[in-house]
């Protein structure tokens, strides 16, 4: 039983200390002014329908979709000198123009197609001139965090929140409700609202040595 304990034990551990391995990462520049470089999607067609987003790591067909629903977008300049720095998956000219909405009217993107248990889904709201504010919400919750790490600001400032410290909003284990995800900007109030960038990044199910390991620590505690 001893052994048989030191096994099951070890394949836990082996399947704990089993890095997660992004599927889909999908890579979303709101633009008519600009394309960002790369296998990123640059979307023209703010508020209607684009098919087959590609992976950027391979180029590869995702079978995913944006929506703009009719919302309300506008083709906004948003960073307008590129100011914003290029760290982690954010290049420029990602956000140098994007989805903007005039003041206190809502927009919503819908992402369709995803096969992938959970995602995390990430939103960049950058703005040069003065501060657009916006209330932005992932299946009607608000981000879990920010990228620098600094806290979640609601309305997020596009200038003060967004661009001058260069950081984004990102929510974390984002479930999809029938393999569709809804992204909503509540601009104002008073200001108008912008979004430059998505990022929708897959978070793979649990490693089946962790479940094995798992379930051997189970079989012990019955024997």
């Amino acid at each position: 039983m001893k052994r048989v304990l030191i096994v099951g034990v070890a394949l836990l551990a082996l399947g704990l200390s089993v890095p997660a391995q992004a599927l889909d990462d999908i890579r979303i520049d709101l633009a008519t002014k600009s394309s960002t470089p790369g296998n990123w999607n640059n979307i023209s067609n703010l508020t209607g329908l684009t098919t087959g987003l590609i992976d950027f790591n391979t180029g590869a067909d995702t079978g995913a979709s944006i929506d703009g629903g009719g919302s309300p977008w506008q083709s906004f300049f948003g960073d307008d000198g590129g100011a914003f720095a290029d760290q982690d998956w954010l290049i420029q000219p990602a956000t140098v123009d994007g989805a903007g909405l005039q003041s206190d009217l809502t927009g919503s993107y819908t992402l369709a197609g995803l096969t992938g248990p959970a995602y995390q889904i990430e939103l960049v709201s950058a703005r040069t001139t003065f501060g657009y504010l916006n209330t932005f919400t992932v299946e009607g919750a608000l981000a879990d965090r920010t990228y620098l790490g600094t806290p979640v600001q609601t309305p997020w400032n596009s200038t003060t929140d967004g661009l001058e410290p260069s950081n984004w909003l990102i929510w974390d284990g984002v479930v999809p409700d029938g393999g569709s995800i809804t992204i909503t900007d509540v601009a104002g109030p008073g200001t108008l609202g912008i979004l430059n960038a998505i990022r929708v990044y897959e978070i793979p199910e649990p490693s089946s040595v962790l479940l094995l390991g798992a379930g051997l620590i189970a079989l012990i505690r019955r024997k």
